[in-house]
């Protein structure tokens, strides 16, 4: 079976509207080198010692052109105006010039409260309880780029709170740990809005690799997008009472790792969402080796789409997880066209948790099984009505639940009570299918795969 194709997002769901790449500086070029000097003319040929000094001197427009070396400060990038032009601070030449904490007391490595673009760089936190840069309220148009953060042990190594219109795209973001605690790749802490994660490679932290939560406001609009999510020590994506959160084409693969956070603290999700979350669309990406692949549970998230994803190797670890998509807890949600390949436990586990799920839509998904052919759970009739499930691809072979279903034949033709072992029934030829159909009432235009 070929990988789904990408799907177009549905009109319902939002996406950060994307500004045209900004244009290279006009202004001043500002360079800085350790062999400068900050009482320097900041040229090629007078450059200045530190980049604060640069931070300090430079105008909208300008480029700060930081040359190889290590550098030991702390950077306030602070606004000049909310329409003026952005300021590029861009690492020049190869190794990355390394930024490292000159105060390992303070709580952020660099704090972006303008517009601000930054580039090339190494943000090595060096162990410090530190944050490795902040996109905070009066941040805009501003982004990071081509830049690696690591080592740090405060919360996340990179935190969008209360910043518009901010990118992270092509960035390496590993080994922010907290003993026992989250430090997550990226946070992203409403009322943020209008963020877009792209194409970076985000892993070993001991929290997520993104977690999308609540502030004084929930976060809106985000785009997580062509990323590479692995080896955390809790889930991939998190999404908590966030709102128009898009999460696709990702590869998201192996959580938890227990190399760097103990196991217990989490389900090891590939994708999370729960709290209330609103608007979120899961399309076309590639989930490997995890506790779970789509999770949405606790306090019912609302209007969902789980579209077009490659779910393969989903295990029971740690132990009672191994579920392909389980829906839990939400109302008004699509899941359609997904491929769930070597799942420990059901590939579809659907309104099986005691809870309520109201406006669920399952259609033209292939479920494949894995160590048990553990298909589809289906919990009791109370729990999803007027559920639509149709057109769904099973194992021959495989397994179907439905919770109750005991209920449902009293009365009915006594042969069905042999179809269903317990509540269990084995999909061992196509009449089995029909029998699943006729007592359910479900699953018009299904079939078996071979």
């Amino acid at each position: 079976m070929q990988l789904p194709p990408r799907v177009e997002l549905p009109p319902e769901a939002q996406s950060p509207q994307e500004a045209p790449a900004p244009p290279e500086p006009t202004g001043k070029s500002w360079y800085v080198s350790p062999k400068g000097s900050d009482g320097g003319k900041g040229t090629l040929d007078s450059p200045l010692r530190t980049i604060s000094r640069a931070v300090a001197l430079a105008s909208p427009g300008d480029a700060i052109r930081v040359l190889p070396g290590v550098y030991a400060e702390q950077l306030l990038l602070s606004s000049r105006g909310t329409s003026a032009d952005a300021i590029l601070l861009r690492g020049e030449g190869s190794p990355r010039p390394r930024l490292v904490p000159g105060d390992r007391t303070r709580s952020t490595l660099v704090h972006v409260q303008g517009r601000w673009r930054v580039e090339n760089l190494e943000l090595d936190v060096d162990g410090a309880p530190m944050i490795a840069i902040a996109f905070e309220t009066g941040s805009s148009h501003a982004a990071l780029a081509d830049s690696e953060l690591h080592g740090g042990t405060g919360g996340a190594g990179v935190l969008v709170e209360g910043g518009q219109d901010i990118t992270l795209q092509n960035n390496t973001i590993h080994h922010f740990i907290r003993s026992g605690e989250d430090s997550h790749g990226v946070a992203v802490v409403g009322p943020s809005r209008n963020i877009i994660l792209r194409d970076n490679d985000i892993h070993h932290n001991s929290g997520d690799s993104i977690q999308c939560q609540e502030g004084s406001a929930p976060a809106d609009t985000v785009l997580i997008e062509d990323n590479k999510l692995h080896e955390e020590g809790e889930n991939g994506v998190d999404i908590k009472r966030c709102r128009n959160i898009t999460v696709r084409y990702n590869v998201l693969s192996d959580f938890p790792n227990t190399s760097v956070r103990a196991p217990g603290s989490s389900a090891g999700e590939a994708v999370v969402i729960h709290d209330a979350a609103q608007g979120v669309a899961i399309q076309g990406n590639t989930i490997l080796r995890a506790g779970r692949g789509v999770s949405v549970v606790d306090t019912p998230a609302e209007n969902l789409w789980v579209e077009a994803n490659v779910i393969e190797d989903i295990r029971n670890f740690p132990e009672g997880n191994g579920q392909g998509i389980r829906i839990a807890s939400a109302k008004n949600v699509v899941v359609a066209d997904n491929r769930i390949v070597g799942t420990a436990s059901y590939g579809l586990m659907l309104a099986a948790d005691g809870q309520l799920v109201t406006g669920l839509t399952v259609r033209n998904n292939a479920l494949q099984g894995g160590s048990q052919p553990l298909l589809l759970r289906l919990g009791r009739d109370s729990f999803h009505p007027g559920i639509i499930l149709q057109e769904n691809h099973y194992l021959h072979g495989g397994v179907l639940k439905a919770d109750g279903v005991q209920d449902k034949l009293t009365g009915i033709n006594a042969g069905y009570r042999v179809e269903f072992s317990g509540e269990q029934l084995p999909l061992s030829s196509p009449e089995k299918l029909d029998v699943w159909r006729q007592v359910l009432q479900v699953d018009q235009g299904s079939g078996l795969l071979q």
